[in-house]
């Protein structure tokens, strides 16, 4: 009698099926400056604003507060469209 040789499967790598290695998962370069470039924008644009409020009406603390605003939504930004997708 002749074994009947059975058809090899492809192997499975890191778990994936179809033996496909995982994606991998390093960002390009460019979405690196791209996101530095959004949280500084976001915290100087909010900052100018802030000190032009304080600037006008004569007060103290809006500089201050528009950093730290400009600061989150920039973070929420980055979060929202490189995390989140």
């Amino acid at each position: 009698m002749v074994p009947v040789m059975e058809q090899e499967q492809p192997r499975e790598v890191s778990g994936r099926p179809g033996g496909k290695p995982p994606p991998d998962r390093t960002p390009p370069p460019a979405e690196a400056w791209t996101a530095l470039s959004h949280l500084l924008t976001g915290i100087l644009l909010f900052g100018a604003i802030g000190w032009g409020v304080d600037e006008l009406f004569d007060l103290r603390g809006f500089t201050v507060a528009g950093l730290l605003v400009g600061a989150a939504a920039s973070m929420y930004l980055i979060y929202v469209r490189y995390v989140k997708s």
